[in-house]
């Protein structure tokens, strides 16, 4: 889905952008790049549609915050869009998706600068504290010392920033190969050396695609408890074109 709608329940827009295909795209379980850009006018329009239509809400609606989805890193989108982005901002609790390699102290100080947030929410795909499933069944190519890495700038930032600037780390849960045991490993590791954890049900949209597994209700209990998310992959915004 690309667009923009309204949480009530959260009072936060949630716009979903066009991006370019992800720099990496090599994650088994992800299709984004079925909604990448096709051009650089495309993602362009895409953009300038979109922001009127957040302009639209906030002049409607109550809003505490914004979250932003490209299909890949936020800081992947090209300059101009995010400066386009400053307009609706200013003094808002901000949501963004990155990938580790794109994050660093000057990265995240110019972005902070150029949004202007309250706050500043980075939330980072891990998926998963372990290496083997991290890398080898989820080919996500980040290695054990990249998470550290991350955690040891959020202890910077964070100093830095007086908490106005927060790691938020997603895990991944449902799919076959992902055991119950690791998923509650990952979310009490990632709790320990970030400021929270997403927890997502993994979304199968295409048959060559790993398959997902039942989920326990012991496991949903936890999470529920110990995630400042949990995320069912119900909702329209996980619906890609042309698919119902």
């Amino acid at each position: 889905m690309i667009g923009a709608i309204y949480d009530e329940e959260a009072k936060r827009i949630i716009a979903i952008l066009k991006g370019f295909v992800c720099s990496w795209n090599r994650c088994t379980f992800c299709c984004f790049y079925e909604e990448a850009a096709k051009s650089f006018d495309d993602l362009i329009l895409t953009a300038k549609e979109i922001i009127p239509r957040i302009e639209g809400l906030m002049n409607e609606k109550l809003v505490d915050r914004i979250s932003f989805f490209n299909g890949g890193s936020f800081f992947e989108l090209p300059l101009g869009i995010i400066y386009d982005l400053s307009k609706v901002t200013n003094k808002k609790i901000v949501e963004i998706e990155s990938r580790p390699e794109f994050l660093s102290k000057d990265s995240i100080s110019h972005l902070y600068h150029v949004l202007k947030p309250s706050k500043l929410i980075i939330r980072i795909g891990f998926e998963s504290i372990y290496d083997d499933i991290r890398n080898h069944l989820l080919n996500k190519g980040i290695t054990d010392s990249e998470v550290k890495r991350i955690a040891e700038l959020r202890d910077y930032v964070k100093n830095k920033s007086d908490d106005s600037i927060e790691f938020i780390a997603y895990v991944l849960f449902g799919l076959k190969g992902i055991d119950e045991k690791s998923v509650i490993m990952s979310v009490r590791e990632f709790n320990k050396i970030f400021d929270g954890v997403i927890a997502v049900k993994y979304k199968r949209y295409h048959e060559w695609m790993p398959k997902g597994v039942g989920v326990s209700k012991e496991l949903l209990e936890f999470l529920r408890i110990n995630c400042l998310d949990v995320d069912l992959t119900e909702s329209d915004i996980w619906k890609l074109n042309n698919q119902p």
